[in-house]
């Protein structure tokens, strides 16, 4: 090392902070490579290997430190460390063959010869040209650590290790829980901590704790319990479902236990949607049934009111009319008595409808020729359903009105904002009492009803009917 003196200053440090990179990088290098699985002999040696590089670079750098505390105590040190640097050697050139014989890899046999440079029998037969040697040796293991590190940390993500399996169960979104029958937990990932945390409330530390508390113990607030295909299953707070089976695994003598959570959320929510259209199809075949079995019955009882109906607008027009004329003290005309007659079976038995505005029309021609005035101030809604219950239900006021109220002049005032709206007002006299709803008033109430409309009587000042029927309960 006594050539080194001759070196300027700069020199000699810029040789020792490469050095410290060689020591940290090869430190990398032997981190990595211990973290790798340990796969046959070897492997073993060329972890060894690995370290024993490590100390000779130790090595390198003691030297150029002893000639820096040389130089700076302004005197010349012979070189020391002999010892060490031929042990070092001996078990890098050692650990090195055993590696290179076990991985079948030519290139660990030049670590041997970058070692070599430490011995003093190097240092005293190159003589002079020692430093260059020794550059070259430490550049080398420079150049080395580096491709080392970079290829030891590739291995790690690509190879399968103790690490990269850690890792990867880590991304599984189904939770794994490997223990023992004791309890003590040997492998668990990330899902399968975050699940037991929720349906606990604390840390996994025993697996057999776990597993009972999954069998029949309390669960953490929030979580619940549910049957899905016959099968337990968890409910957490966010709405997840999760499955979770234990599944015995025999090695040899003993036996572990492994469980596995399945993240079941959508055939969940699949079963209770099924569930829920299940049984509203079940709800419409019931009311079907009854509506078949009643069908026969509903349309008798349709076709005795809507006859019952006809009967009374017809005979009630005409019996209005005749108490109109009798009250008044006029003669009934034979002609028309007669007509009322005849007519009556003939208009009993049609079965053809007039339209909403026809029937308002001759409902004010049949009480004009009696001198009944029937006003009508609006327009029938666009609905023809809610028009025909309104023309219906005006024929049946005016026949009232006449009838029970003597009026002579009947107002029916139609109009819609957010409802279709109709007004009957009358100057009739008012009832002495209150009203008793009959067949007339309440069959109107029930008619108005079934479009989803209200009924109102009032008898103060007068005698006025309101009904309105809201547009969307009529669209529906």
């Amino acid at each position: 090392m006594a050539e080194f003196y001759r070196f300027p200053h700069w020199i000699l440090t810029a040789l020792v902070m490469m050095a410290a990179v060689c020591i940290v990088l090869q430190t990398l290098t032997v981190s990595y490579s211990l973290r790798r699985l340990h796969i046959g002999w070897g492997r073993r040696a060329e972890n060894g290997m690995e370290c024993a590089i490590l100390a000779a670079l130790f090595l390198f750098a003691a030297l150029l430190g002893q000639v820096q505390y040389g130089l700076y105590g302004g005197f010349l040190m012979p070189s020391a460390y002999g010892i060490a640097r031929q042990m070092v050697f001996l078990l890098t050139a050692a650990l090195g063959t055993a590696a290179a014989m076990g991985t079948e890899q030519v290139w660990l046999f030049f670590v041997i010869g970058g070692a070599a440079v430490l011995l003093p029998m190097t240092e005293q037969i190159t003589g002079p040209v020692y430093p260059v040697f020794f550059l070259t040796g430490l550049v080398f293991f420079l150049l080395r650590s580096v491709h080392i590190c970079l290829l030891r940390r590739r291995e790690l993500y690509t190879q399968i290790s103790s690490v990269s399996v850690k890792e990867a169960i880590d991304t599984l979104h189904t939770g794994l829980l490997f223990f023992r029958r004791s309890g003590d937990i040997l492998l668990c990932n990330r899902q399968m901590d975050g699940l037991a945390r929720q349906l606990s409330g604390q840390s996994l530390h025993n697996g057999l704790a776990f597993q009972r508390l999954l069998e029949g113990g309390e669960l953490h607030g929030g979580c619940a319990r549910e049957i899905l295909g016959g099968q337990q299953v968890f409910r957490l707070p966010d709405a997840s479902v999760w499955s979770i089976s234990a599944h015995a695994i025999p090695m040899g003598r003993r036996a572990f236990v492994l469980l596995t959570a399945d993240d079941v959320t959508e055939r969940w929510d699949a079963v209770t949607l099924l569930a829920r259209q299940n049984q509203a199809l079940e709800q419409r075949g019931r009311e079907l049934r009854h509506t078949i079995e009643h069908l026969q019955t509903i349309c008798e009882a349709e076709e005795i009111a809507r006859s019952k109906g006809r009967v009374h607008d017809l005979l009630g027009q005409r019996i209005s009319l005749l108490l109109r004329a009798l009250r008044d003290g006029q003669q009934p005309d034979e002609a028309l008595l007669m007509d009322f007659a005849r007519s009556l079976p003939t208009a009993m038995r049609e079965d053809g409808t007039p339209s909403p505005a026809r029937r308002l029309a001759l409902l004010r021609e049949t009480f004009q020729g009696m001198d009944v005035s029937v006003e009508i101030r609006g327009a029938l809604p666009e609905d023809r359903e809610v028009a025909e219950s309104f023309a219906e239900i005006a024929v049946e006021c005016v026949t009232n009105a006449v009838r029970h109220g003597y009026a002579t002049r009947i107002q029916f005032h139609l109009f819609h904002n957010d409802c279709w709206r109709m007004t009957v007002t009358d100057n009739g006299i008012p009832p002495a009492g209150p009203i008793r709803e009959g067949g007339g008033i309440g069959g109107m109430r029930r008619r108005i009803a079934r479009l989803g409309g209200t009924l109102d009587l009032y008898t103060v000042p007068r005698f006025r009917i309101e009904l309105s029927v809201s547009k969307e309960a009529e669209g529906k």
